[in-house]
């Protein structure tokens, strides 16, 4: 193909996709894929008479059905998002209730997260966590001359507060923790007071020392400083994995850890699994992916405000922030650097909730990008 015939093409994609940002999404699926299908394998053939592909063709299927939910989201504009984000935000608490209600609840892991409906399961705090950033985003950016004020400041903690009471009730104290400190970020990256910022963040991590307290069950996992006693069976064989991995890993499907040593290999604990395989230089790939990732959102947003399309810019750096946020913890959890609680790593881990939540930020993001681009057209932004 001719220089002149790769430029025509990219003039014609330009409008509708960042080519480079998808070709990340692109690489982080497929890494995600081939990991999956290596922690799964075992268990998968174990479970499915023989059959090593099963979790592998599951995953496979969400993505493909995350895709065809996605791509109607392409024809929505981000600014029906922002007009709708208080509806968007009752919506997903009212199924955060039904949860708490034992409404079509499935109970998993010693954890009610899952709303069952004609034999299929949705986890809907991974759908209220999104919907949760896409309302705090449009509200910041109506409340953008008045955040500094204190009555408007503790707005987002009223609503985070109701959330966070059905979320811990399940219990998932992961998603509680994600949504604080998203919810400090984005009111930092709105310029509201840092005085204010500091007493809310010390405030909230007042509050959940009291929920740990309260809490033996959760306050039991804080035997991560001593992995290999009393509850510490699953943080105990992940560090041995990632210990035993070394700099260039013991070879991609040569994970010992996984023939049924370390539970939730293919889940909460897929990331172990990789550094055991591909040693720090998987920790590497899989932290520049990311950095490259939330590099490409912060970009994308930063444009956004430029051209005035504070929403859609709050939102890129919200998103960005939002699967990032996910993957560190996910790896701190393996690494024990915290207490270990059910946290997926996107796109990795298996699982169609996260999955297509996963799936449905990316699309925003590019749809973000489009709209920018529009925009852009008529400013002097390039």
């Amino acid at each position: 193909m001719s220089s002149k015939s790769k430029n025509d093409l990219i003039n014609i994609i330009k409008p509708f996709f960042d080519l480079n940002f998808f070709f990340i999404v692109i690489a982080i699926i497929l890494f995600g894929l081939l990991m999956l299908w290596s922690a799964s394998i075992e268990l998968s053939s174990n479970n499915f008479e023989g059959n090593p592909f099963h979790y592998l063709f599951r995953q496979v299927i969400y993505l493909f059905f995350s895709l065809f939910i996605c791509s109607f989201f392409l024809y929505i504009s981000t600014e029906f998002l922002k007009k709708n984000y208080f509806v968007l935000l009752i919506f997903f608490l009212f199924s955060l209730l039904l949860v708490n209600l034992n409404i079509f609840t499935k109970e998993a892991g010693g954890s009610a997260r899952w709303l069952t409906f004609a034999g299929y399961q949705i986890q809907p705090s991974e759908f209220f966590k999104l919907f949760y950033i896409v309302w705090l985003c449009a509200f910041l950016d109506y409340k953008k001359n008045s955040i500094r004020r204190l009555d408007i400041f503790i707005i987002p903690f009223i609503w985070f507060s109701v959330s966070a009471v059905l979320l811990i009730k399940q219990p998932d104290f992961g998603s509680t923790a994600v949504l604080f400190f998203m919810t400090l970020l984005l009111l930092f990256i709105a310029k509201a007071k840092f005085v204010h910022i500091f007493f809310a963040g010390l405030f909230g991590s007042l509050a959940g020392s009291v929920i740990l307290l309260m809490n033996p069950y959760m306050l039991a996992r804080f035997n991560f400083l001593k992995p290999c006693d009393n509850d510490g069976y699953q943080l105990c064989y992940s560090l041995m994995a990632i210990g035993s991995g070394g700099i260039f890993g013991k070879g991609l499907g040569a994970s010992t850890s996984k023939l049924f040593f370390l539970p939730a290999a293919h889940t909460d604990f897929i990331f172990a699994v990789l550094v055991e395989e591909l040693g720090i230089f998987g920790i590497v790939l899989i932290i520049t992916l990311f950095y490259l990732f939330i590099r490409k959102c912060f970009f994308i947003g930063d444009r956004a405000i430029r051209v005035g399309l504070i929403f859609q810019g709050y939102l890129a750096y919200g998103i960005g922030m939002f699967i990032t946020m996910q993957v560190l913890l996910s790896m701190a959890v393996n690494l024990g650097m915290t207490p270990t609680k059910g946290l997926a790593l996107p796109l990795f881990s298996y699982g169609g909730s996260n999955y297509l939540v996963s799936i449905l930020s990316i699309t925003i993001m590019f749809r973000i990008y489009r709209d920018v681009y529009k925009k852009s057209i008529n400013s002097s932004i390039r």
